[in-house]
């Protein structure tokens, strides 16, 4: 499959022009995590053109793989973002640092981003760019599908892989940790019922759908309830 056709884009014509594309990407065994995680700190603070280029150039929201459960969870996080970019009323300070807490299950923005932005360790990576605009070239061409990709490719070392297969890199444990669902109710009404006449796998995947169900409703109300 083409590398270019491994990055989804999502359009939202409604939004803004700055908005009004995402571009989402998995990436499996990754080598450079840490890397990239002193890059974002070491770009936070540095002065002039050239921290400037080195923003553009990880201007990306870099998740832990791990922490996501589907695809619906990843894009509630997203759309809660935007929504949030779009009302200008961020709690963070940019679009991609909003998705990092709009997943976390309480308001703590530091705890956000240690719990599910990139860690030092991180062998899998979900890569989310938001809007199109390249920062130094604003009165030019709207960046491509391809020109992201690149920009992906060249910023993480490891495979581009479907988004459809991010289950298999997904740490239930890690979920119900981060979302307190040990002690959820419906979870725990579930696993009472046990594995009577039911195959394993089909117990795992029918808990799997539940604490989707839950954690994307989660997300979706972050703002709601912060």
């Amino acid at each position: 499959m083409a590398t270019s056709l491994l990055v989804e884009v999502l359009t939202y014509p409604h939004l803004r022009h700055d908005l009004s594309q995402v571009f989402l990407a998995l990436f499996t065994h990754v080598t450079n995590a840490s890397e990239i995680r002193s890059r974002i700190i070491a770009a936070a603070t540095a002065d002039g053109p050239k921290g400037d280029e080195e923003r553009e150039l990880i201007n990306f929201a870099f998740i832990d793989a791990k922490t996501i459960v589907s695809r619906e969870h990843l894009l509630s996080a997203v759309n809660v973002a935007l929504v949030a970019a779009s009302h200008d009323s961020m709690t963070t300070k940019t679009v991609h640092s909003e998705i990092l807490w709009a997943l976390n299950y309480s308001n703590n923005i530091s705890e956000s981003i240690k719990r599910f932005g990139v860690g030092s360790s991180s062998g899998s990576l979900i890569v989310v760019r938001i809007g199109d605009i390249n920062s130094f070239k604003p009165t030019g061409p709207r960046l491509s599908p391809s020109d992201i990709t690149t920009m992906m490719t060249t910023a993480v070392q490891g495979q581009l892989t479907p988004l459809r297969e991010i289950s298999q890199e997904t740490d239930m444990s890690l979920i119900k940790k981060y979302y307190k669902l040990n002690s959820e109710p419906a979870i725990l009404r579930f696993n009472a019922k046990g594995l009577k006449g039911t195959q394993p796998n089909a117990f795992l995947d029918e808990e799997r759908r539940i604490i989707d169900e839950i954690v994307t409703s989660s997300v979706a109300m972050k703002t709601v309830l912060a």
